[in-house]
């Protein structure tokens, strides 16, 4: 890492007046501010802000995620974000919000704003498998909070949804319907969600004495277009199944689709539950059964135990909130019976 004085040798000035550019005080020729900026630019130096730090606090929560802003656009961010900013704002801290471009990555955002001071503590999204942020943030001694499932190594607080309990509910009530033939849509696997999703859905079949295949569990990706190619790969197969669980509802919207093209109804021949109960799920043709998440609590929550972590006071390591099972018209009893 450059340091300040790196920076005055580049530009053949003394540290102090490469503090006056980066305060905006004293008084610089402008020949020497643009010399003092393009060495900083050329070293990559970033401001150490440690000692005010010690003595003060930005009292502001970032948020790093790619298309931040069109992430906005999706309902369930948006909810996440609206109670995040709510808690935060209740304890006195704002939110900044960042995207990174081209040429920075999600993780040198991340890292940059850690080092810079501009913020307290970080919010991480979509906390995958193998992860690095946890680490480089922790490093850069900032206080950090990701929303997803346990990872192993990952030492930050973790907020999510007990998936696994409902991805079992889920199929619970499929299987109680009489379905015995259930597919599963399932999240990318390198995301921390991915698994427990999974074995919820494998405990129910197990327990009900139902026999697992692979054929039947579709790494289906995210998009609803991802959820329409799965589920149209499921209808090829010689013996399609009678219900589909999806991890997502936006997949299941992809499903519900594939099923209609195929001159199929969904809930009369072939069931379809979602997770997370967007606004639009009470408004397909037919309503979908879903897992409702708490989104907005998750924000809140997320909010308050990060906070607590910058403020040193006890918070969980893990804490995950509970899913509730919404039944609509998309899950019937079976009008054939396949085993």
């Amino acid at each position: 890492m450059a340091t300040i004085r790196d920076v005055a040798r580049r530009a053949h000035v003394s540290t102090a007046t490469v503090s006056y550019v980066l305060n905006g005080t004293g008084v610089v020729s402008e020949a020497t501010r643009e010399r003092v900026l393009a060495a900083i630019a050329e070293l990559g130096y970033q401001p150490n802000h440690s000692a005010r730090s010690l003595r003060t606090r930005s009292r502001t929560i970032g948020v790093v995620a790619p298309g931040i802003a069109g992430r906005l656009a999706d309902p369930a961010t948006a909810e996440i974000i609206a109670g995040l900013s709510e808690a935060a704002t209740t304890a006195g801290y704002c939110l900044l919000l960042a995207a990174p471009t081209d040429t920075e990555s999600e993780t040198e955002l991340a890292v940059r704003l850690a080092r810079s001071g501009r913020v307290d503590g970080l919010v991480l999204f979509d906390l995958q498998i193998e992860d690095e942020r946890p680490a480089l943030l922790t490093a850069a001694r900032v206080a950090t909070i990701a929303i997803g499932a346990p990872v192993a190594g990952v030492t930050c607080p973790i907020v999510g949804y007990d998936l696994r309990t409902g991805a079992e509910q889920a199929t619970q009530h499929l299987i109680r319907l009489g379905h015995r033939r259930i597919a599963l849509l399932a999240a990318p696997s390198y995301l921390s969600i991915s698994e427990p999703f999974y074995a919820g859905y494998r405990a129910a079949l197990h327990a009900a004495g139902l026999r697992r295949e692979a054929a039947l569990v579709i790494e289906a990706g995210s998009s609803e277009d991802d959820g329409m190619v799965a589920m149209q790969e499921l209808l090829a197969a010689r013996t399609p199944p009678t219900a589909v669980l999806a991890a997502s509802d936006t997949l299941a919207f992809g499903a519900m689709h594939a099923i209609r093209d195929a001159g199929l109804t969904v809930g009369r021949d072939i069931s379809v539950v979602g997770c997370d109960d967007l606004p639009l799920a009470a408004h397909t043709f037919p309503p979908l059964t879903t897992l409702r998440a708490p989104r907005r609590d998750l924000g809140a929550t997320l909010a308050r135990y990060l906070i607590a972590h910058i403020e040193q006071r006890p918070a969980l390591p893990v804490t995950l909130l509970p899913l509730r099972l919404v039944i609509r018209h998309s899950t019937a009893t079976p009008s054939r019976v396949v085993h």
